[in-house]
């Protein structure tokens, strides 16, 4: 009953908590009020990300954000930790493929104080040479560990060689990184900061009154600047491509199974969600876990998943398995795409899935940064104001034959690009069957 009242409650205030949209010195932004919590979230986004790296150059947006919490003109990297530290407070930044994110989180009666740095970090980064070389030293170290993990050397390879061509195709490596200098931060920060170009949340305990006069006074210097908008994917998958990636000695092997499809911003975007739910992005309940793990018993698990790269995106079928299984794997994977798309859900699936994401909602909007996080999303891809609550508004209405149509239009099960990191000589000859294999050899990182 406790965990009934608990739910109850926060989806009573996921559906009332009010949303203001507001422009004050050129600066867009929204609050959502929560007078139930004691504390104040901030999630500033400003367009641009890792697609916008120099080209060869890749990880500039990446060491950006790293620098901006490491020090301003004003405070060095120490006094600026201590700063924030002795207010129980929290300042971030990172990158992600279309957009950076600059956050904060403070109890109510440091929001100010705490503001006032977040802005001072993004307006007045130091990008101190020092720290700067220590940083880049760091991520270099992160990159090369990251890139000799089996499932992230698979994942990005995989990207890289669907997307190729586009801004979205590119690899960030050590070697990438090495070049970077701090006037390539100095150039992308003066680039993408600006007031057209970013999108301000806040969420927690504030008004819409304390918001706009915090972002009047901390922000409204900055420089007006242009909205830079998402990048194209102006290519398609038109023929099946299967590359093995060669780790000899490896005991398993990675693999990966997709092509370029549509983004976020189509009108059957809530459709397809719930079908790849029950494809492939539902965990045990989906398709694919309980026939190629529970039943066949040739993965610890494998699930389907849309990501977005700009204007468009890829859909992607990830899992693993034993290098003498990698064949039968693939198979039937491709087996259950085609079966889904041509035979499409039942009514008992749609109403599991719908149960699913009805009673998994309120949750994903438990906390301001969730709200904030969800808002931001929604202004970047265009997906509207009902973003936020998609799940309430769209899901119960939603139809079998607008699953099934979904199901149609986006899974196919050629042509696909089919990338495994394994041994060669172990896993080539399952793969023949499907087409031309080509073999490459990971990067090598000096």
């Amino acid at each position: 009953m406790r965990k009934l009242a608990v739910f109850a409650l926060i989806l009573g205030f996921a559906l009332a908590a009010p949303i203001h949209y507001f422009k004050v010195k050129g600066i867009r932004g929204a609050v959502v009020s929560r007078p139930d919590v004691d504390s104040v979230s901030v999630y500033i986004m400003v367009r641009g990300g890792s697609s916008y790296d120099p080209a060869g150059k890749e990880g500039t947006a990446d060491l950006l954000t790293t620098m901006l919490v490491k020090g301003t003109e004003k405070y060095d990297a120490v006094k600026f930790a201590e700063k924030v530290e002795t207010m129980g407070s929290s300042i971030d930044a990172y990158t992600d493929t279309d957009s950076i994110y600059i956050t904060g989180w403070s109890l109510k009666e440091y929001f100010l104080p705490t503001f006032e740095l977040l802005a001072d970090a993004m307006l007045h980064p130091a990008f101190s040479p020092e720290q700067l070389k220590k940083e880049k030293a760091r991520l270099i170290t992160s990159l090369a560990q990251k890139w000799d993990e089996p499932g992230y050397l698979a994942s990005e390879m995989f990207r890289s060689l669907v997307l190729k061509g586009t801004a979205f195709g590119r690899e960030e490596t050590p070697e990438t990184v090495k070049k970077i200098t701090r006037e390539d931060l100095v150039r992308y920060h003066k680039r993408f900061f600006t007031k057209r170009n970013i999108f301000v949340v806040f969420s927690g305990n504030i008004t819409p009154s304390q918001a706009k006069e915090a972002v009047k006074k901390y922000l409204g210097k900055m420089e007006k600047g242009r909205e830079f908008p998402l990048l194209p994917v102006e290519r398609q998958t038109r023929s099946t491509r299967i590359y093995i990636v060669n780790r000899p000695g490896a005991p398993q092997t990675q693999i990966r199974i997709g092509y370029i499809s549509a983004g976020l911003a189509v009108a059957d975007r809530v459709p397809r969600t719930v079908a790849n739910y029950i494809l492939g992005g539902g965990g045990f309940s989906s398709r694919m876990m309980k026939k190629i793990r529970s039943v066949e018993g040739l993965t610890y698990g494998i699930y389907s998943y849309f990501s977005a790269y700009g204007k468009g995106g890829m859909f992607v079928v990830s899992t693993f398995t034993k290098n003498d299984t990698v064949g039968r794997t693939i198979k039937l994977a491709l087996e259950e795409i085609k079966k889904f798309r041509q035979q499409g859900a039942t009514e008992e699936e749609l109403k599991k899935a719908k149960g699913y994401y009805l009673g998994s909602y309120a949750l994903k909007l438990e906390t301001p940064m969730d709200f904030a996080y969800r808002l931001l999303v929604g202004e970047l891809y265009g997906l509207g104001k009902d973003y936020l609550y998609w799940e309430k508004k769209q899901v119960p209405r939603l139809k079998l034959s607008q699953v099934n149509l979904a199901a149609r239009k986006y899974f196919r099960e050629k042509p696909v690009v089919i990338l495994c990191v394994g041994p060669a000589d172990k896993i080539k000859p399952q793969l023949e069957k499907f087409g031309e294999v080509k073999v490459i050899q990971p990067p090598e990182f000096k």
